[in-house]
C-alpha cells in the first residue's frame, strides 16, 4: 500500500475537506484501499492499493481545482505501508511511521501548496518532486475562473472514460461553454492561460514514471 496524506492550511477559514472525500469517493474509490482517516488537525490519510500510483498527480491537480488556490500540501510515500489492507482491518500509523512522516514533512511551509514523493526509488524521487515543483506552481498560479473551467473538464473527463487520469480534452470545450454559459472561445482561452496541456502532460510524464 502506498501512503497518502493531504494537508490544508490550519487556519479558521480552512474549507471542509469533506466535499474532497466525496470527490475521492466517486473517482478514485476503486484505486483507494480504505477512506481518510485523520492524521492531525488538518491533515488526513488514506491508503492507495498497489500498482496505481499514477492516480497521485491527478488527484492533486483535482485537489487544487477543487480548493481553487488554497493553500494544500501532498505527501505520497511509497513503501512506507503493509502491502495490503481492507475495510476491516484499515491502516492506522503507528509511533514509528508518524514519526518518520514528520520528519520527512519537516520544514515544509504549511501556508504554500507542495507535493512531495518519497520511496519510489531515489533518481526517481528527485524527478517526481522536480516535476512536482513546476507542477504545483502552475496550479498555484491558477485564477477561479480557470479553476471553475477545468472543474467542469475533469468531471466530464470522468464521466467520458470513467478514468481519473483521462487528460483529453476533445470534444468536451463546447460542453463547458454550455454548461458555464460562455463561448467555445472563452472556454479554449482559459484552458490555453491555465496552461492545461502542460498540466496534462507533466501529470502523465509523472505517472509514468511511476509505473
Amino acid at each position: 500500500m502506498i501512503l497518502s496524506i493531504i494537508s490544508l492550511h490550519p487556519s479558521k477559514n480552512a474549507p471542509s475537506f469533506n466535499s474532497f472525500e466525496r470527490l475521492c469517493a466517486e473517482r478514485y474509490a476503486s484505486y483507494l484501499g480504505q477512506e481518510f482517516n485523520t492524521f492531525s488537525p488538518g491533515t488526513w490519510y488514506t491508503a492507495v492499493k498497489p500498482y496505481h500510483s499514477g492516480i497521485f498527480p491527478f488527484m492533486a491537480m483535482d485537489l487544487m481545482i477543487h480548493y481553487k488556490g488554497y493553500p494544500c500540501q501532498l505527501f505520497f510515500g511509497h513503501d512506507l505501508l503493509p502491502y495490503t489492507a481492507n475495510d476491516n482491518h484499515p491502516v492506522y500509523l503507528d509511533d514509528l511511521l508518524q514519526n518518520q512522516v514528520q520528519q520527512t514533512l519537516k520544514g515544509n511551509s504549511t501556508s504554500q501548496s507542495s507535493l512531495h514523493f518519497k520511496g519510489f526509488g531515489n533518481r526517481i524521487d528527485i524527478g517526481l518532486n522536480a516535476l512536482a515543483t513546476l507542477y504545483m506552481e502552475i496550479l498555484s498560479s491558477l485564477t477561479k475562473v480557470e479553476c471553475q473551467v477545468l472543474f467542469e473538464i475533469r468531471h466530464l473527463q470522468f464521466q467520458r472514460a470513467q478514468d481519473p487520469c483521462e487528460s483529453g480534452t476533445f470534444g468536451l470545450q463546447k460542453q463547458v461553454a454550455e454548461k458555464l454559459g460562455k463561448s467555445p472561445v472563452a472556454i479554449h482561452k482559459s484552458l490555453r492561460s491555465a496552461k492545461y496541456m502542460l498540466l496534462a502532460e507533466t501529470a502523465n510524464a509523472m505517472k509514468q514514471m511511476m509505473v
